[in-house]
């Protein structure tokens, strides 16, 4: 993966890609390798949901650095305050993170994934501990298909190449 630490668009599609198929061990543990690259030690429990320690362990592959928390709330306010102008609530992009609230009420940031396209009024995504039977706590990494108006917001990255 060294090659792709280019700090690119393509980098971080192409290492999310990568981690499709996988998934906690045990069922319903959160022991993934995402969270101990994380918390720099193998953990698992209820309170280690890593739908953003995957993103964080997307992007750090790819060369990025960050904001670091396994919080969607606390990113979203910290890019917020720091960097306002990488905030985006339309014309989503590949590459970018993208926050949702499943209740359709744009309110909350419940989960978090990565844009891989959109097609009209629905966002393709990569997303770390999802699954069929459920969106935000699911266990896989998984390619999604969700309805743009389930995002609360999203942030884009300041790649240096072109959308």
């Amino acid at each position: 993966m060294t090659a792709l630490k280019a700090k690119t668009r393509a980098a971080v599609l192409q290492i999310a890609e990568w981690q499709l198929g996988v998934v906690e061990m045990p069922t319903n543990s959160n022991k993934v390798k995402y969270n101990s690259a994380y918390y720099g030690r193998e953990v698992s429990g209820s309170g280690y949901a890593w739908c953003m320690a995957f993103v964080w362990w997307v992007f750090r592959e790819a060369g990025f650095s960050l904001y670091k928390t396994a919080s969607c709330s606390a990113f979203v306010q910290r890019y917020r305050m720091a960097a306002p102008a990488q905030v985006v609530t339309s014309g989503y992009k590949p590459g970018d993170i993208v926050f949702f609230d499943f209740s359709g009420k744009r309110k909350k940031t419940e989960h978090v994934g990565i844009v891989v396209g959109v097609v009209g009024n629905m966002i393709l995504t990569i997303e770390g501990n999802t699954g069929n039977g459920n969106d935000a706590n699911g266990g896989a990494v998984m390619k999604r298909r969700r309805d743009i108006s389930l995002i609360t917001c999203g942030v884009r990255p300041g790649y240096p190449d072109p959308a």
